[in-house]
């Protein structure tokens, strides 16, 4: 990080403490921004911030995570304009330096041409894991009739503990002609701590729009899919449940005129508008709505009192749940997958669920 960048980044780092401990509002220095935080000078708070920035920084910078201004990486040689959800700065772990190279070797037109690829939760709220067949397909769709690559790069966002099966399937087959790219939706300070150890052996760098001393990940998959909204030219679906929070990402690519592959579930997808446009075709269409969102927050209630006293798998879950609330298994799991986007729940390895 040269001079003038390490001077920037110091300032966004700042003015972020700034406005999550109040000092902004407090100041009033509303319209204060990164770039003239320098107001804030004359402060007794700044001092402090400043060398809280400057830890900050060091800390990412021992543990090999990198800032990256936004808009060099998105809107690089076009005209495309950035979501104002997404910050000033992403950032991106790379011990391997492994993006710089790609990023220095490619030209601008391509940085933004990759394909982002996810997937959603599987029957009974199980990490989908793709066979051969569907991986061979996949490996097939990334070529064009000439079996050259389609892609500048492949996004993957991807549940955790389905990464690493799909990696060792897939990817050492396809890495070798295709810039491979982990976009996290949570802190990348987890990453690094847990690869501290073995970081040489960290086959792909990891992205995120989430800032790494954020104190939850509310709004990390909505950055997630934000991010990969706009490195993406098109949006591969290894699986889509029925009622997926996928649905509004599909919507923004395809309004966008950007291409959605599904490759299992495509049925899950037309059912679920079906019966979305039956809805709003009837003329209780807002008490349809109304009645839906009060019936999802007794089953939102339900799920965090019965994690209050203790974790329980989703099995016990679903049977609790339809004794007590007569509620059917897709409700519940429409339910887990918003409480889950809203940092609200966690799942863990065997199917257990905590409160967070």
């Amino acid at each position: 990080m040269n001079i003038e960048d390490f001077k920037s980044y110091k300032n966004y780092r700042i003015y972020l403490n700034a406005k999550r401990e109040g000092h902004i509002k407090e100041s009033a220095h509303e319209k204060t921004s990164p770039a003239d935080v320098q107001d804030l000078k004359k402060y007794d708070f700044y001092e402090r911030l400043k060398n809280g920035a400057e830890n900050e920084i060091n800390l990412l910078s021992a543990l090999k995570i990198k800032p990256l201004k936004t808009s060099l990486i998105i809107n690089y040689g076009r005209k495309q304009n950035i979501s104002s959800s997404l910050p000033e700065f992403l950032h991106i772990y790379d011990p391997n330096d492994l993006f710089e190279d790609f990023y220095s070797n490619t030209s601008s037109q391509k940085l933004n041409e990759g394909l982002f690829l996810t997937s959603s939760r599987y029957v009974g709220a199980n990490v989908f894991k793709p066979d051969l067949p569907l991986i061979n397909e996949l490996y097939f769709y990334c070529k064009d009739k000439d079996c050259n690559q389609k892609f500048s790069s492949l996004c993957i966002g991807m549940y955790e503990y389905a990464d690493n099966n799909f990696i060792e399937k897939f990817t050492d087959k396809l890495s070798k002609d295709i810039f491979i790219l982990i976009i996290q939706p949570y802190s990348l300070l987890k990453s690094a701590y847990k690869n501290i150890p073995k970081q040489l052996n960290l086959k792909f760098p990891q992205i995120s729009a989430l800032d790494p001393f954020a104190k939850n990940s509310k709004y990390g998959f909505a950055l997630r899919n934000s991010l990969a909204f706009h490195l993406s030219q098109e949006m591969a679906i290894l699986y889509l449940s029925h009622n997926s929070s996928l649905s509004s990402l599909i919507k923004k690519f395809k309004d966008a005129g950007k291409k959605v592959k599904i490759f299992l579930g495509e049925e899950n997808y037309k059912k679920n508008i079906t019966i979305t446009a039956a809805a709003n075709t009837q003329k209780d269409a807002v008490a349809y709505g109304k009645n839906e969102r009060e019936k999802y927050e007794v089953i939102n209630k339900f799920i965090i009192n019965s994690l209050t006293k203790e974790n329980i798998t989703i099995d016990n879950l679903l049977k609790l749940s339809n004794i007590r609330l007569k509620a059917n298994e897709n409700e519940i799991m429409r339910a887990l997958s918003i409480l889950e986007i809203n940092s609200e729940i966690e799942r863990l390895p065997g199917g257990i669920i905590k409160k967070i």
